[in-house]
């Protein structure tokens, strides 16, 4: 519940384009709504809650959304001068895991709490909701040949760059083909990953009233998952996320004018939101 509540921030601010302004004031609203499908609190819950999220609120505005707009402006300085590498998009995505280490340090220290004091009955409302969304999830999967994948993976891709583009040429498709073609399967490791990250998490739950072991467990759950995964895992997915920026870099040097143009004042638009959200006392 609390790794997708903070994900669900993190979607907000970097994906939801001109409407960002919009979405991020009624986002108390949006992480109200997201716990609720998780579990039902109590009245001293819901208080310290609302707390927690108004404070998060002012300090991610302040210290966290300049951070947001300085990284999209270097990647849309990197996108139009052609001097972003694989490596330069390794650098991107760990800044955007930096994002998520900031939020989640900030709000650990006071969202555990609550979480501990949940009854039994709500930490069975939580592992139920989480175990339904675990069986969805391989249900999704199940069945599916690798061709299939790669299609469903084109299909993803090809919509996220329309967003962005506004059109996709039949070049462009062929090299997002051709990159889910060659990435590493990692599928069964994911899925093997996701089983193992929920039993722990519900043996932190269980153990919740223990502080030191459930401060740490939790910690490491949210803060270091890498630590579940196996060596090849980590490995895979460190060559594809090479081979994605691959991709993206292949892409960049086919825009159009008018695909370029429409990408700039997008992520212009964006920039210039989460600069007046910050500077909006």
């Amino acid at each position: 519940m609390t790794k997708k509540l903070l994900l669900l921030l993190c979607c907000t601010i970097f994906f939801v384009g001109c409407s960002t302004k919009v979405s991020y004031f009624f986002l108390d609203w949006a992480i109200e709504w997201e716990v609720e499908e998780y579990v039902d609190l109590n009245r001293d819950q819901q208080n310290k809650f609302d707390q927690v999220v108004e404070r998060f609120l002012v300090w991610h505005r302040q210290e966290e959304l300049p951070r947001y707009r300085d990284q999209l402006s270097l990647l849309s300085t990197q996108a139009n001068d052609f001097s972003l590498t694989p490596e330069l998009w390794q650098q991107q995505v760990t800044m955007a895991k930096a994002h998520w280490y900031r939020i989640f340090n900030f709000v650990m220290p006071d969202l555990l709490p609550i979480i501990a004091s949940f009854d039994d009955k709500q930490v069975q409302q939580v592992l139920a909701q989480l175990k339904k969304e675990q069986k969805e999830l391989i249900e999704e999967y199940a069945g599916k040949d690798q061709a299939e994948l790669i299609k469903d993976s084109d299909k993803r891709i090809e919509k996220q760059l329309t967003e962005w583009t506004g059109s996709v040429s039949d070049a462009q498709k062929h090299i997002i083909h051709q990159a889910n073609t060659e990435r590493l399967a990692t599928l069964d490791m994911w899925l093997e990953y996701r089983h193992e990250w929920l039993r722990q998490f519900e043996q932190a739950l269980l153990r919740r009233h223990e502080a030191d072991y459930f401060s740490a467990q939790m910690t490491r759950l949210l803060t270091a998952p890498d630590e579940l995964k196996s060596s090849i895992y980590r490995d895979n997915v460190d060559i594809n996320t090479h081979k994605f920026g691959v991709m993206l870099i292949a892409l960049n040097q086919t825009f159009s004018d008018k695909q370029r143009k429409h990408f700039n004042d997008k992520l212009t638009q964006l920039v210039n939101d989460l600069t007046e959200l910050h500077l909006d006392k």
